[in-house]
């Protein structure tokens, strides 16, 4: 984007657009003569450079050359010099001067050179160090380079989507699913909505409560997504206020557009897997924790069709041994209007999703939430609160594994073996392992994390650990019958492991 008063639109009727660069070789021939300025200039004062675009600024069109300089320094790295830093050079001969009286040029030099002596530097460096952090004496350390092509794509694309950040809204029309618009628009935390066919409804910034600035750069966003799509059309509603009274302009782009416009930033930062901050801290902190083990966050979900149009949820959380899934939608940007809708939207949906709300985003109540909505809802502040996901997670494991023990006690179970992996009973009998556990009351059998164990079997191994005190032969002698974990059976006996350093050879077991 580019800094408001650089935006150029030409107005005709209801209709506004941007005054785009055409890609003639006019255009293209001043667009190569800035960037080689840039070029030429490396290792020189910004002072410098300032004065030859200023050169440009005063032939040309102020405006128009001002914003390709916006985006020629964004390719731009300064650096200062200095031998000393500027704000210590400068206290010191403050601090020399201060004791003088300095009238004229001689005695200013005077003071220089003290203060050069005692630093130990030359008048040069100390000349060059005293105001080296001043904007104006910064050097151009490094420029990247791009064509002109690229440079007047990109100028373009700026424009509009610096017009875009005036958008109450805007609706997009697409001939195809076109995935990355919908994950851009996930991506960037954007209100949408799918009206009929084709066409989705992205909420502006000028609808919202707060917040706007922050949303309307990331409404300006999503226009690189659109314009890589294949086929579509753009209309977005832009606010203009003339004397004090805001007038709404309709701006209508379409894919026949896309080849004055770049794809994408030349220097766009690079778009992590995470639709936001937010839900990237609750993925790190959620997949963190020991419930993680039962359940797969799975941060990019389908495409959800309902009757009352598209939704794409945040997260689906699908348990590993269970048959088991469900959704989590955070809701980010919104307005009362836009949630009302968006609820509308989730009570059509055919599965159980849980929605977390910010409520310092706009003015809340929270009484005005419910809306009808039979979907479980969490509040939150700043973060989501995972106690309350992982309680809501838990909930609806124990109530599987409930439905399950209760189908168990219908089954006729039969145990045969000294020893049976729970794995094999799972999947026998189509339960959980936590089902199996629950369930089983066999006075023949002791029901171990991974295995089922026949209790003649148990009081053989241990026969066999009274006769050993080191901790490495009993794990011999318990692995060696068939038990994967020698620990849990140590403990089951009634054995205390102790060590006396980390070496298992030197460790021993006990009674306790």
């Amino acid at each position: 984007m580019l800094p408001s008063e650089l935006l150029m639109t030409r107005i005709k009727k209801d209709k506004i657009y941007p005054d785009f660069l055409p890609l003639d070789h006019e255009h293209l021939e001043l667009a190569e003569e800035l960037i080689n300025v840039y070029k030429d200039f490396t290792g020189r004062k910004k002072s410098e450079l300032e004065e030859i675009i200023a050169e440009f600024e005063a032939g040309l069109n102020f405006k128009r050359i001002r914003g390709l300089r916006t985006l020629l320094e964004r390719r731009c790295s300064f650096t200062s010099k200095y031998l000393v830093e500027p704000i210590l050079a400068r206290r010191a001969v403050f601090d020399v001067a201060s004791s003088r009286s300095v009238t004229t040029q001689t005695e200013r030099s005077k003071v220089i050179e003290t203060v050069a002596q005692n630093l130990n530097v030359s008048v040069e460096d100390l000349e060059q160090s005293l105001w080296a952090d001043l904007e104006s004496e910064i050097l151009l350390a490094d420029f990247e380079p791009l064509t002109p092509e690229a440079l007047v794509k990109w100028y373009n694309l700026t424009l509009a989507q610096t017009l875009l950040f005036k958008s109450s809204g805007m609706t997009i029309a697409v001939t195809s699913r076109a995935p990355e618009i919908f994950r851009a628009i996930k991506y960037f935390g954007l209100m949408y909505l799918q009206e009929e066919g084709n066409k989705v409804r992205v909420e502006g910034a000028s609808s919202l409560l707060k917040l706007s600035e922050r949303y309307g750069t990331a409404l300006a966003k999503l226009l690189p997504a659109i314009v890589r799509s294949e086929s579509w059309t753009l209309d977005a509603e832009i606010v203009i206020r003339r004397e004090d009274m805001p007038r709404i302009y309709h701006f209508v782009m379409d894919s026949h557009d896309k080849d004055l416009l770049a794809g994408e930033e030349p220097m766009r930062e690079a778009v992590p897997d995470f639709d936001s901050s937010i839900e990237q801290k609750f993925y790190n902190e959620f997949v963190s924790l020991s419930v993680a083990k039962n359940w797969e966050l799975i941060r990019e979900p389908d495409v959800l069709f309902t009757r009352s149009g598209i939704f794409i949820p945040d997260f689906k959380f699908q348990h590993k041994e269970l048959e088991l899934e469900t959704y989590f939608e955070i809701v980010g940007f919104w307005t009362d209007e836009y949630l009302k809708k968006k609820l509308r939207k989730l009570r059509a949906l055919p599965i159980t999703i849980l929605v977390a709300i910010d409520q310092n985003l706009a003015c809340f109540n929270a009484e005005s939430f419910g809306f009808g909505l039979d979907q479980p809802l969490i509040l939150y502040t700043k973060k989501v609160p995972i106690g309350e996901v992982v309680r809501y997670l838990a909930n609806i494991e124990q109530e599987a594994v409930k439905k399950q023990v209760e189908q168990f006690k219908k089954m006729k179970i039969v145990l045969e073996g000294d020893i049976i992996p729970l794995k094999k009973l799972t999947e026998k009998y189509g339960l959980s392992q936590e089902a199996v556990r629950a369930s089983l009351k066999n006075p023949e059998y002791v029901v171990f994390k991974d295995v089922v164990v026949k209790k003649e079997q148990l009081s053989t191994i241990k026969k066999k650990l009274m006769a050993v005190e080191r901790y490495v032969e009993a794990r011999e002698i318990i692995e060696g019958a068939g038990l994967p974990n020698a620990d849990e059976v140590l403990a089951y006996f009634g054995y205390k492991v102790k060590w006396k350093g980390l070496d298992p050879n030197d460790a021993t077991i006990a009674l306790q």
